[in-house]
This record gives structure tokens, C-alpha cells and sequence, in this order.
């Protein structure tokens, strides 16, 4: 097979999976659309006169006291302020505090001082990097979190099922929906330079073709395409050699394997839908291991439509759980955390804090049996 077959072959593979990745998010955009005229259907009585019935933020379990951190950066952050200035309002809280996020920390500190001044509901309005910062803040803490998801991947927002592309269904989630403890993954890392640093996961995080992908990506392709930009760097890097992880779980003996992608998990969805690791459950106490190893384009070709359907294994995809794991590389790695690049990466030391963050999320639409009750 010639390289310019191979070119090919690997244009109209791509070509394919991105058709059936773009069903995929159609079909699950109707879906969500669905659920949220059902849940707007069911509270819109109660809304109608939220304004003389305050009293109705504390039958839906809203906190009085209520932040907003913002990335200033994103267009959608001046829809963002007007909106939850007026959700208080209806729902008699106090006016809400701003605060802006700083470009060096991803709003760690404007996250820190909401909380130091009060916050008892935070909302991020950002992209994955400001709501994992925001994750490291508020984790073990009684402070709820609600997601506005105004970035390119906008992973825990998939994964949460929130409406990701309506920045006002995203303020009515806040306000109206409920709470839910999620899994956060503790990492200690240990950089090719010999630095050491400790950050968080809600999603996935990984070392080799993966990291590769995030590290390549254009941020002026990003802007224009979103997500999709992921697709062209992936075709750069589809071809690339394999890389050898010592995998050491809690209480078992550690493994060599020979890897193109080595990751951990708390949940596994991805930008377009694409279910990476779909034994991971964002809230059963466990990361997953997932170890990608495909040799050639017919095992990438498997890997690819595995991620496509529900609970399908991928032959060349090892996956186990554990409360705890170890990944040591023997040539240090570039690496990413839900979608976001970190430098050469050594050694990942992963450990789950079972249900440790508070998310509000979507309530979910009554079933048949619910609705006879009522």
C-alpha cells in the first residue's frame, strides 16, 4: 500500500466517523431538548411567580448566597451577568458577586475568593480549564458548583448531560435544577523537569496520542471550527510510535504495556459525543484505566466506531478500575487533563475522591409512574 493510499484511506475513515459523530450530536441535541421543555413544562408554574414567592429557592434547594466566576475573555460572559443578576431577583436572593478569572491560574484565586467571601453556589462560566480549576477549590467542600459552559470542549458539561450550547438553559439549570456529588480524581505529577505539581480531573487525563492531539491543536482553528479542529490534529498524529508505561493499581503488582495512549477516567465522553471510555461512571467512587494500543488503521478504524456505540469493547483498548493507580513512563510523555495541555510528563499518581463535588445539574424529566402518583 502506497502512502498516498494510505493518505487516502485515512481522509475518507475520517470522513466517515465524522459524519456518524455529527448524527450522533444531532440525535443527542433532540434528546436534550426534549428533557428541557419537559422540566420547563413541569416548573413553569412555580417560576411564574418565583417574584413574590422567594420562598420557592428554598424548596429547589438554591443557596442564598451566590457567585459568578467569569472568564472575560468569552463572548457568551456578557449574556452570562445580566441573566443571573435576574434569576436572584426573581428568586429574592441577594444580588450575586462577580468575579473575573486571571489568565495565570485559570481562576483558581477568583474562585478562592468567592468561597473566602462567602459563596455558597459558584457559577463557572468558562471552558474546562476554569471549571477544573473550580473543581480543586470546591472539592470536600459543602459549596455547590453549576456549570455555564462557554469553551471549545466543555467535557463535565457533556458528561453531566447539560445543555452545553444554551448559555440560558445553562442559568435555568443553576437556579432549577438539583444537586449531584460527582467523583474527582486527585493527580500528583511529576514533570520531565523534575517539578511536582498536584491538580484535579473531573474527566480525563492522559499521556501520548491523546495529549498529542490537545498539545497541536490550533487555538485559531479552535476559534473557527470548536471541537472539530480536534479532528485535523488527530489526522497529523495518527501515525506515530508506541511508548512503554510501568501501570502499578492500588494493592496489585505493577505492568509493562506498550501504548499509544495511556489514560485515567471519571467519566468518558468526549467532544462530539464520542464515548472514549464508556466503563467509567462519574460517581461510582472508581477511575478507569484505559490503555489504547492500536498497531494500524484498520485497529484505529475499531477503536473509533467502538466509541460510537454504547458499551462496545474495542479490541485493542485495555480498561480496568481502581481506587487508586500509578502510571510511570519510561521517556517522559506530553500529557493533557480534560482537554487542556501540561508539559512532558514522568510519573501520574491517580487517586478518586468519591463524590466530593457538588453539581447542579438538570432535573430529570418525570416517568409514567411518577406522573400517575401526581
Amino acid at each position: 500500500m502506497t502512502p498516498l493510499t494510505i493518505v487516502l484511506l485515512v481522509v475518507a475513515v475520517c470522513a466517515v466517523i465524522g459524519t456518524i459523530v455529527a448524527l450522533v450530536a444531532w440525535r443527542r441535541a433532540l434528546d436534550r431538548a426534549k428533557r428541557a421543555e419537559t422540566v420547563n413544562r413541569d416548573l413553569s408554574g412555580q417560576l411564574s411567580h418565583a417574584y413574590e414567592l422567594p420562598q420557592v429557592a428554598s424548596i429547589l434547594g438554591v443557596p442564598n448566597r451566590v457567585a459568578l466566576v467569569y472568564n472575560p475573555s468569552k463572548a457568551a460572559s456578557d449574556q452570562v451577568l445580566p441573566l443571573v443578576v435576574q434569576a436572584c431577583g426573581l428568586f429574592g436572593l441577594p444580588e450575586p458577586k462577580f468575579y473575573e478569572t486571571d489568565s495565570q491560574d485559570s481562576g483558581l484565586s477568583a474562585v478562592q475568593q468567592a468561597v473566602d467571601d462567602g459563596a455558597q453556589l459558584v457559577l463557572i462560566a468558562g471552558g474546562d480549564g476554569t471549571v477544573r480549576a473550580a473543581a480543586k477549590v470546591l472539592v470536600s467542600t459543602d459549596v455547590q458548583m453549576a456549570i455555564i459552559p462557554t469553551g471549545t470542549g466543555n467535557l463535565l458539561a457533556r458528561n453531566l448531560d447539560l445543555p452545553f450550547s444554551d448559555v440560558q438553559e445553562c442559568v435555568y439549570t443553576a437556579f432549577n435544577g438539583q444537586v449531584r456529588p460527582i467523583d474527582v480524581v486527585s493527580l500528583d505529577i511529576l514533570y520531565e523537569d523534575g517539578a511536582q505539581d498536584h491538580l484535579v480531573s473531573t474527566v480525563i487525563a492522559g499521556a501520548g496520542f491523546d495529549a498529542e492531539i490537545m498539545h497541536s491543536t490550533s487555538d485559531r482553528l479552535k476559534a473557527a471550527a470548536g471541537w472539530l479542529a480536534y479532528t485535523e490534529a488527530g489526522v497529523r498524529k495518527l501515525r506515530g510510535k508506541r511508548h512503554t508505561v510501568t501501570v502499578v493499581p492500588q494493592d496489585d503488582e505493577a505492568k509493562r504495556y506498550r501504548v499509544r495512549s495511556a489514560m485515567i477516567a471519571n467519566c468518558g465522553i468526549l467532544t462530539g459525543g464520542i464515548n472514549m471510555v464508556p466503563e467509567a461512571v462519574i460517581d461510582d467512587g472508581l477511575l478507569d484505566v484505559a490503555l489504547l494500543d492500536p498497531r494500524n488503521l484498520v485497529d484505529w478504524i475499531q477503536v473509533a466506531a467502538a466509541t460510537l456505540v454504547p458499551k462496545q469493547k474495542a479490541a485493542r483498548v485495555t480498561t480496568f478500575p481502581t481506587r487508586k493507580c500509578k502510571l510511570v513512563f519510561d521517556e517522559p510523555l506530553v500529557a493533557q487533563i480534560d482537554g487542556d495541555p501540561i508539559p512532558k510528563t514522568k510519573q501520574i499518581v491517580a487517586e478518586t475522591i468519591p463524590r466530593s463535588l457538588q453539581v447542579r445539574v438538570p432535573v430529570p424529566p418525570p416517568t409514567d409512574s411518577s406522573r400517575q402518583q401526581n
